[in-house]
């Protein structure tokens, strides 16, 4: 037998982009028969997939000192080397193959590398194509076919069938993933009401309102660390619900945890942000809120998700309406049950 086919992945985007990298790097793991894929990467949400996706190994971008691929002149660091030495194939979202740092990665190894813009390019945002079909497309100009891209899996239950066993098997998971805790109570409903700019969340007194025309549903509000601490009127508000209803509050201290706190919900509701689409790949029924930001660009993918976002391109978020939310959860609801 030779040697197992090694794919290594290089990511320094935020939590969603990484989220979106998986269904790229599901397809490459595929065609390229690799039985081994680490990961070096920034976002957490590569650490939450390690053992429940198409990914087996995760070091930070500190921990592999990714930065000596960016000094010029110098040598990288050993633990960089030696990583990049025993790869097979290269995966890089670091930059397009015009610049320095394609040069060096391909200078670091004998395997074969791959380097892919993560940026949307003006096409892509001309033709409002998603991030990924731009990422396939890429792909393919360098020589490799990955076939049909699947929506990224994050499966936490038992197996890992659904990230690297093709569409039957994703289909299979997710299934299994959306009955996990469901019964004939009360629905799981998560609402996560927070993202890393103001411009992208939906005011809070209309997540209110939203969550106050759910009928038996038992609620759990989510919270980052940050909007915890800054004490803004998202935090307020959530944290005075809490004491008054039979509301919960999570706070999202670190996002593995989280992700297995909130596995199985029937519902999740969020903004245009990381976790929103960590709640779509794990196979929650999810409802995403964009406002600025290209939804047929940069949307969570996967089988339950529904989309809210302003009728006309470029208005904010504030133009999207409590029913137009409300509309979105039924119609999820009715997909996923």
């Amino acid at each position: 037998m030779g040697k197992p086919v090694q794919l290594v992945v290089l990511h320094q985007g935020a939590i969603g982009d990484f989220v979106l990298v998986l269904s790229v790097v599901q397809a490459v793991r595929s065609r390229v028969g690799a039985e081994h894929v680490a990961v070096i990467a920034t976002a957490p949400s590569a650490k939450l997939a390690v053992g429940h996706s198409a990914i087996d190994a995760w070091q930070s971008a500190e921990q592999a000192a990714l930065h000596t691929l960016f000094r010029e002149p110098g040598p990288l660091d050993d633990r960089l080397a030696s990583v990049l030495s025993a790869a097979d194939w290269v995966l890089s979202f670091l930059s397009d193959t015009s610049g320095p740092v394609h040069q060096r990665l391909c200078a670091s190894t004998t395997g074969r590398v791959m380097s892919i813009d993560p940026r949307p390019s003006e096409e892509t945002l001309a033709r409002r194509r998603h991030i990924t079909m731009q990422w396939q497309a890429e792909i393919r100009e360098r020589g490799l076919d990955p076939g049909d891209l699947a929506p990224p899996v994050i499966h936490l239950g038992p197996g890992r069938e659904a990230a690297i066993g093709g569409r039957e098997a994703t289909c299979r998971a997710r299934e299994a993933a959306s009955r996990v805790g469901r019964d004939a109570g009360p629905r799981r409903v998560v609402v996560h009401p927070g993202s890393g700019g103001r411009e992208k969340c939906w005011p809070i007194d209309r997540f209110v309102r939203l969550v106050e025309s759910l009928k038996n549903v038992e609620v759990t509000w989510v919270l980052g660390p940050a909007e915890c601490e800054s004490q803004g009127e998202q935090t307020v508000v959530v944290r005075e619900r809490v004491a008054a209803t039979p509301e919960s509050l999570l706070v999202e201290q670190d996002l593995c945890q989280a992700a297995r706190r909130i596995a199985g919900a029937d519902l999740y509701v969020g903004n245009d942000a990381g976790p929103t689409h960590v709640a779509a790949a794990m196979g929650i029924p999810t409802v995403a809120i964009f406002g600025p930001t290209d939804p047929q660009v940069w949307r969570p993918l996967g089988n339950d998700v529904a989309v809210a976002a302003p009728a006309r391109r470029g208005d904010p978020i504030t133009a999207v309406t409590v029913e137009q939310v409300n509309s979105a959860v039924q119609q999820i609801l009715k997909l996923s049950y």
